[in-house]
Parts: structure tokens; sequence; C-alpha cells
């Protein structure tokens, strides 16, 4: 089967508009996946592929067409796709992690022919093997189709696959890999690459739960590495992010890593998403020793009432001494937090702010709660009535976006958590790494420069200078929330931090 897997790209027009600078993963272990088992499975990533969709139609001619929809900053390209090539009567299936929580909406607004649940890779080959045989593809488990009486039809999930039987990740795959490179902490030639899927987490406000099943899986440290070893020699990649919900939780696993590396000759920097309590300051500094340069931590609230709002069940008592161990072996340290959890308090929120400045970190991140689709939170304010439940894919692409404010939500008034979020944004642009080893202490803000500067090679000139005033206008919002409203940050006892 000839099939085409289209990456739609971020809307233009958002408010928040940002280029997707990682590898499109999913599409790119699935076409790899559908290659190695006799089908001729293509990527186009619209990031960087603008041509017509008549031009793509007649270039890969598809049986079937693919679409990712990971976000829901993609749904005007992913309308605009879907609308062309079902009016070409070719079968269009979309996947992703934000499809296989609105398969209903999706259907109900035809724009797709079944939604792919859960991990995409099996499914999309007995999907193929069946279209091929000439049988019923809605006999294959973990899709989603539209009834004869117009509802939405479930089949049986499909279990995880072993994620060994996946191989390497064909990056021949792709036209243009350096333009998937970025800085990133410092650091240059950054590309994302993965060694575990899933997480054990359970927090309230994401849909862990129900799309990965609280599981982490594992792959061969050596695809990884293969991966990486190509990228590196052939397109000259230096720094790898792993892409991991939840890196490294094993030692074992760890020291794994650590050692092919060695066995092979490869070496690149790196870093890493992963959990308070896993690691300890030998572990920190072994993952130094081993090329990591940073770590990143999901606090999301501070210890209490909003930890149970958030199901975090962290060990509080550890927070601090990872932290210090990270500076004391020279690891960059971000961590997170969210604002505006529903009915959170003044209090509440003074009390983050203060957990946040405590804490002896070098970055602070910031995001407001957005209610996404089969998390706990999402249940809880759309049974209490706080929050009106999309019905559309417009709907969707307004409404649960990070950088706004759900109002009904929390007691705590928008400005303060405008401002207070400014004052960290404000902090984290002019902070330095100054414990770092690495030398290079610049503040963050020039990195934020490069990054911006690096969105023009994505865009058509009619896009160009939206894409000058949004960071312009996001950058002088913030300066002036955070710099103008001292009362507010008396208020929470915000001061401002730019060596920590």
């Amino acid at each position: 089967m000839r099939v085409l897997l289209i990456n739609p790209n971020y809307d233009p027009k958002s408010l928040s508009y940002q280029r997707m600078t990682g590898f499109p993963s999913g599409l790119l272990s699935i076409a790899t996946y559908l290659n190695r088992h006799g089908h001729e499975a293509s990527i186009v990533d619209r990031t960087f592929n603008r041509d017509p969709l008549q031009s793509l139609l007649d270039q890969y001619t598809p049986q079937v067409v693919g679409l990712s929809m990971i976000s829901n900053m993609t749904i005007p390209d992913i309308i605009e796709i879907s609308e062309f090539f079902m009016k070409k009567k070719i079968p269009v299936y979309i996947g992703g992690t934000y499809a296989s929580t609105v398969p209903e909406i999706i259907l109900r607004e035809k724009r797709a022919d079944l939604v792919i649940q859960g991990e995409g890779e099996q499914i999309w080959l007995n999907l193929m093997d069946t279209l091929a045989a000439g049988g019923d593809p809605h006999t294959v488990r973990g899709i989603v189709y539209t009834g004869e009486n117009g509802e939405p039809v479930f089949t049986e999930s499909e279990p995880f696959m072993d994620l060994s039987l996946l191989g390497p990740t064909d990056y021949t795959l792709l036209p243009n890999i350096k333009d998937y490179f970025q800085p990133c902490y410092r650091y240059d030639k950054m590309a994302y690459l993965y060694l575990s899927k899933g997480c054990i987490g359970n927090c309230s406000f994401c849909f862990n739960e129900y799309f990965h099943k609280c599981k982490r899986r594992v792959r061969p440290v050596d695809h990884m590495l293969d991966e990486a070893e190509y990228l590196m020699k052939n397109h000259g990649m230096e720094t790898v992010y792993f892409a991991d919900e939840l890196w490294g939780v094993s030692k074992a696993e760890r020291q794994e890593l650590y050692r092919r590396m060695k066995e092979r000759g490869i070496s690149f920097i790196w870093g890493a998403q992963t959990r308070i309590g896993v690691l300890k300051k030998e572990d920190i500094q072994e993952m130094y020793d081993n090329g990591c340069r940073w770590v990143f931590f999901g606090i999301e609230a501070p210890p209490g009432h909003l930890a149970e709002v958030a199901n975090k069940h962290l060990p509080y008592d550890k927070v601090k001494p990872t932290l210090e161990a990270c500076r004391e072996v020279g690891m960059i340290s971000n961590v997170s937090f969210i604002f505006n959890y529903p009915h959170e308090t003044v209090q509440d929120f003074r009390d983050t702010v203060q957990y946040m400045q405590s804490l002896p970190t070098i970055y602070l991140s910031t995001h407001f709660f957005a209610p996404f689709e089969k998390s706990a939170l999402y249940d809880l304010v759309v049974r209490e009535g706080l929050y009106d439940p999309p019905k559309t894919l417009q709907e969707l692409r307004e409404g649960a976006l990070v950088e706004k404010i759900h109002s009904s939500f929390s007691e705590v008034p928008d400005r303060d958590y405008l401002v207070i979020r400014a004052c960290f944004m404000v902090q984290d642009l002019f902070s330095r790494d100054d414990y770092s080893k690495k030398g290079k202490n610049a503040a963050f803000l020039w990195e934020a420069i490069k990054i911006t500067l690096m969105n023009y090679r994505t865009l058509h000139f009619g896009e160009s200078m939206r894409a000058i005033l949004i960071p312009a206008k996001f950058f002088l919002s913030n300066m002036y929330y955070g710099l103008f409203f001292p009362r507010t940050r008396k208020k929470y006892g915000f001061k401002y931090q730019f060596k920590r």
C-alpha cells in the first residue's frame, strides 16, 4: 500500500504561533515500520513543505493518507488537508495523542474515515495489511469509526507492542534533517530522540492514564544509538534532548546507556526529563560525567493542598537536595509549575510563588492549567460546570491553550497570574547559569532570540511580519507585567533573583 503520512503545520494565525522544532517522531516510526513490512510509506512535514496539496497528490499518488494530531494548534491545517484528500476519495486516517482523546469530534465533523487510538505502528501495519488483502479496515483493533447510526464505534484496543520490534528509526525519510536542529541550554544542533515511551505517573491534569495506561516501556539502547550515530555522522547533530516522558527510572537502565556509548565510541551532549526521587547526587554526577548537561523536573505544584489536587505523589523532602546536587555537580536544572488549578485560592497561589522562589534552580517554567480531555481535572471542571466541553474542532482549537487563563477555575484574579508568570519569565530570560562548568553563562534571552530567528526558515513571506510581531508583543507584554506591578509582586512575595 502507498501511504502518505503528513505532519500538519501549526496555525500561522495563532497568537501563540511557534515552529514545531522536533522531528515528527511518531510518523517517522510508523513509516519506518510500514516500509520494513513491505508497504511504501512517505512523509511530508508541512512545517517546511508548503507545496500545494494537489502537487503532493501528483507526486506521491497515495492510496491512504495519515495525519498526525498531537496538538490543537494544528487543527486548521488538518481541516484543509482532510477536506482535500477526502474529496479525492482517498481514505484519511488521523492519529496521535490529541486525536486519541477526541475521536468523536473528528468523526462527527467528517474530517477522517477513521481515528487511530494509542500508539500507531502496529495498528497502521494491521490496517495496511487488511486493505492490501481486500479486507474490512473496521475489523482492525485500535480504531474508531462512524457506525451505521452515525455514532462512533470503538474497536477492541491494540495491546502495547514490544518496542524492540520497531528497530532504529529511518531518518532518510526526511529531506531536511538539519532544519530540525536548534539551540538548547547554550548547546547547538540539538535534536529530540527517545529511549522509552510512557510514564508511571497519574497526574490529574494529564491523560497518561488514558493513553499510556500509566505504563512505561524501554526500547533497546542500541536502536537509539544507531539513530544518534547516523544523525551525527551524516548531518552534524551535536546535542540530544531525550523526549522520554520519564527518563532513566532505574540505575541499570542508565548505566546500560553509558556502557554502550563508551563501547561504541559515541559521545554527545544531552539532557532529559525525569522525576524527583529518581536521582541521587552520585547519579547526577554520573550523568554529568557521561555527557548530560541539563535535567528537567515536572514538579507542577508545591507540597500540600495543590499537590493533592494535581495528584503529585512526589517525595518533596528530596526536591531541594536534588536541585542542590545539580548545582554542585554543575548541571543545569529546570523545574515547571502550573498556575490556575481549579479552586486555587490566593493563599494557595502565594504558597506556590514562595515555594518556587525557595528552590535552588536556574529555570522556573510556568504554565496555566488547561483542561485536557480524558484527564481527571477535565472531568472535574466539566462536572462542576466550570468548563463547557468543546463540541467542534474550532472550539477545541480555541479552548485548550496553556497560554489562556480560564477565569472561572480559581479565586485568583487573572491579572495576578499574568503578572507573576511574567515575573518568572523575565527572571528566566535574564538569568545566567553561573554554576555551569561549560563556562557559557550568557542570559537565556540570547537563546530565545536565536530560536525566534530560526522560525523564519519555515515561513512564507506573508507570514514573516506576523512572526516578528507575535514574539515582540509577547516579550513586551511580559516586560510590562513583570516590571510595572510592584504591588502584585509584593502581594505574593515575589522578589527577582537573576542569579540563583
